[in-house]
C-alpha cells in the first residue's frame, strides 16, 4: 500500500499535467485526443506513426486543443525521408489561436528543415512568420532526418530550444529568446510542405505537451447588445460570463428584465415586459458580470436603440466651426429633424473637390446614435473644443477616427454614409456669412437659424453670440429661433429688480434676461448712478443671441463694491443689417441685508 502511494504522490501530478501525450498507438487521430485538418493527407501507418499522406503538392496541417503555455514543455519526434527544402519541410506548431492556416494564426512554430536545413522558433502573427531563434545551420542536412525536438517556455514568455539528432543521448542547446506577442493559445499542432514526389516522407510520433494554461487575470467585455423586437435584448460577450449576481436596467420605464437566459455561455437574452419603442434611445446598465475565473466586469453603461437607415434630408448641418481659434479646435455639428433613431457609425462628412468629386470621409471613432431632435458635434478631440467653450449645459461632442482642416474661407462640405454613395445633406458655406460687425472671424462659429428652413439659405445662418464664446459645440445654438416663434412682451427684464452682492446666498448677482426678435442684435448694457454717471458696464458690442442671460456680480468699473442704493440699467441693442434700435432703461436696487 505505501508504495501505491508513492506512486500515485510521484506520478500522478506529472499526468495531470500532461495536456497531450499522444503515440498513436489506438491506430486513429480522430479521437482521444481528436486531431483537425487535412485529414486526408494523414493515416496512422502499421508502426503507430502519424505519417503524411498527400496525392500532390501541398501544405498540410492537424491540430488538437491545447491550452498549456506557462511552464511549459512540448515535445515531439520527427522523420523525413527527403531532403528538406523551402519546399519540403516540416513543423511544430506549439501555440495557436486557431486549428486552421487557411489565414495564417497567432502562434510560435518550430520549423524542421527549410533553405538553411536548421531547426528554428518563429513567431507568427497572421500570415508573418519572425525567426526569434535561429537554430544552427545544417543542422537537419542529410536523408533520411531524424530529429526530437523539445521547447520550454517560463511563466515570463522565455522560450528555450533543443533538439536530438539520430543517435545523440543528449539534447543541443539551439537556443532561446523571451516573446510575449501572443500569451494565450487553443490550439497545439502538426504541418509539413511536400512536393509531388515526397507526399508520404513525413513521420511524427512521440508527443508529449505539459504545462500550465495562462493565468486568466482579463474581465470579459461587452462585445454588442441588439435589440430584438418586439422585447428582447442580446448580449454578446467576449468569453463565457457567470451572470449569478449580475444585474441587468433598462431606463424608459422598461426597468428589470422578465428573465434571464443564456443562449450559450458567451450569449445572453433578456426578456422584458414592455416592447421596445422605434426612435427612442435606451440606456442599458450592467453591473456583477463575472467570467469563470471570478474576473469582474466593470459596470457600464451603454446607449441602444432600434436604430433605422436615414434618407436625404434627415440629418442635417446645424453648426460648423470651420477658422478654429487658436486654443480650440474645428468641429462641425448635425441635427437630427427625423423621427428616427440614427446610428452614426455609418454616418461620415467630406468636403467637395473643384471637380465635384470627394475627398477622404471623416467618420466617428466609436458607436454612437443621435436621436429625434438631438444635435451632436463631431471633433478630432472633443475635451479640446468643449474646455474652449466651457458649455453650461450637457454637450455631446463625440470623436473622429480622422480629420482635415476645413478651408477658412468658403467651402463645400457633404453629409453622407461611410461609401459616399447617399448623401443626407449638403451646405457651400462662405465666412462672409458673419455678422458685419465681426471683423476677425477667427474661433467664431456659424449657426443654423432654424433646421426646418433650407441649408443654403444665407439668412438662415449666423455667427454664434459672443456670450457663448461664440460656439455651442453639441447643444442648442444661441441664434437659434422655432418656426412661428411669438414675439415676447418683454425683450429685457430683471430675474429680480433687487439684489444684495454680499455673498449670503441671495441674490448675489444681478441676473439680466432678454428675448430678441430676430438674430442679430448687437447690445451695448452699462449700469448708471442717480448722477447719471456710469459704473459698470455688463456688455460692450455683445452679438446677442436669441435668449440669454447677462450677470453682474456689483464690481464697480473701479473694482469696488457697489453701495446700496438705486441705479439705473441702460440697455442698448441695434442691428447692423436692418438698422433697427432699441433702448431700455430699467430702475435697479442695490439692497443690503
Amino acid at each position: 500500500m505505501r508504495k501505491l502511494t508513492l506512486f500515485f504522490t510521484i506520478f500522478v501530478p506529472i499526468y495531470m499535467n500532461a495536456q497531450i501525450n499522444e503515440s498513436f498507438t489506438d491506430g486513429d487521430f480522430s479521437v482521444q485526443p481528436e486531431w483537425v485538418g487535412n485529414t486526408s493527407n494523414f493515416v496512422v501507418n502499421p508502426q503507430f506513426q502519424l505519417q503524411s499522406n498527400a496525392a500532390a503538392t501541398s501544405t498540410s496541417w492537424l491540430f488538437t486543443s491545447s491550452a498549456v503555455i506557462e511552464n511549459a514543455v512540448w515535445e515531439c519526434s520527427l522523420r523525413i525521408k527527403c531532403t528538406t527544402s523551402s519546399s519540403n519541410y516540416a513543423a511544430m506548431y506549439l501555440i495557436s489561436d486557431v486549428p486552421d492556416l487557411t489565414d495564417g494564426c497567432n502562434g510560435y512554430n518550430v520549423q524542421v528543415g527549410g533553405t538553411n536545413d536548421e531547426v528554428s522558433l518563429f513567431l507568427q502573427q497572421g500570415t508573418k512568420k519572425t525567426k526569434i531563434i535561429d537554430g544552427v545551420d545544417k543542422r537537419t542536412d542529410g536523408n533520411p532526418v531524424e530529429v526530437r525536438i523539445k521547447v520550454t517556455r517560463d511563466k515570463e514568455g522565455t522560450f528555450t530550444l533543443y533538439t536530438k539528432i539520430g543517435t545523440e543521448t543528449d539534447y543541443k542547446l539551439e537556443g532561446n529568446a523571451t516573446n510575449t506577442a501572443v500569451t494565450t493559445t487553443n490550439y497545439f499542432g502538426l504541418l509539413f510542405s511536400n512536393t509531388s514526389t515526397t507526399g508520404s516522407s513525413y513521420y511524427f510520433d512521440d508527443i508529449i505537451v505539459t504545462g500550465n494554461v495562462a493565468a486568466d487575470n482579463i474581465a470579459p467585455e461587452l462585445l454588442s447588445a441588439t435589440i430584438v423586437l418586439p422585447n428582447k435584448i442580446l448580449l454578446e460577450f467576449s468569453e463565457a460570463v457567470d451572470i449569478s449576481n449580475a444585474t441587468f436596467l433598462v431606463s424608459n420605464g422598461l426597468n428589470s428584465p422578465e428573465t434571464v437566459l443564456l443562449q450559450t455561455n458567451k450569449i445572453l437574452e433578456l426578456n422584458f415586459v414592455a416592447n421596445f419603442e422605434k426612435g427612442a434611445l435606451y440606456s442599458l446598465e450592467i453591473k456583477g458580470v463575472l467570467d469563470n475565473s471570478g474576473n469582474i466586469m466593470l459596470p457600464l453603461t451603454k446607449k441602444i436603440g432600434l436604430s433605422e437607415q436615414p434618407e436625404a434630408g434627415d440629418i442635417v448641418w446645424n453648426e460648423l466651426m470651420f477658422n478654429a481659434p487658436e486654443s480650440g479646435q474645428e468641429y462641425v455639428e448635425i441635427v437630427n429633424v427625423s423621427e428616427k433613431l440614427i446610428n452614426l457609425s455609418k454616418i461620415a462628412f467630406a468636403s467637395r473637390k473643384t471637380d465635384g468629386s470627394l475627398n477622404t470621409a471623416v467618420s466617428i471613432l466609436t458607436e454612437n446614435y443621435i436621436a429625434p431632435n438631438e444635435v451632436i458635434a463631431f471633433a478630432l478631440s472633443p475635451d479640446s473644443v468643449l474646455n474652449y467653450h466651457h458649455p453650461t449645459t450637457d454637450a455631446h461632442v463625440i470623436a473622429t477616427k480622422n480629420w482635415y482642416n476645413l478651408n477658412n474661407e468658403s467651402a463645400t462640405i457633404v453629409l453622407c454614409n461611410l461609401a459616399k454613395d447617399t448623401i443626407y445633406d449638403e451646405i457651400s458655406y462662405d465666412s462672409r456669412w458673419h455678422h458685419l460687425l465681426i471683423s476677425d472671424k477667427k474661433g467664431v462659429a456659424l449657426e443654423r437659424i432654424n433646421p426646418n428652413r433650407p441649408t443654403q439659405d444665407v439668412t438662415n445662418w449666423h455667427s454664434a453670440a459672443s456670450e457663448v464664446n461664440f460656439g455651442t459645440p453639441g447643444y442648442e445654438n444661441s441664434q437659434y429661433r422655432a418656426m412661428g416663434d411669438v414675439i415676447p412682451e418683454k425683450v429685457v427684464w430683471f430675474e429680480s429688480e433687487i439684489f444684495s452682492p454680499d455673498n449670503d446666498g441671495t441674490n448675489d448677482v444681478c441676473m439680466v434676461r432678454y428675448s430678441t426678435e430676430y438674430s442679430g442684435f448687437i447690445a451695448n448694457v452699462a449700469v448708471f448712478n442717480p448722477m447719471g454717471l456710469k459704473i459698470a458696464e455688463l456688455a460692450q458690442n455683445a452679438l446677442l443671441s436669441a435668449d440669454g442671460l447677462l450677470t453682474w456680480d456689483g464690481k464697480t468699473l473701479r473694482g469696488t463694491n457697489v453701495e446700496t442704493g438705486i441705479y439705473v440699467l441702460y440697455f442698448e441693442m441695434f442691428h447692423a443689417t436692418t438698422g433697427q434700435k432699441k433702448n431700455f432703461k430699467l430702475p435697479l436696487v442695490v439692497s443690503a441685508r
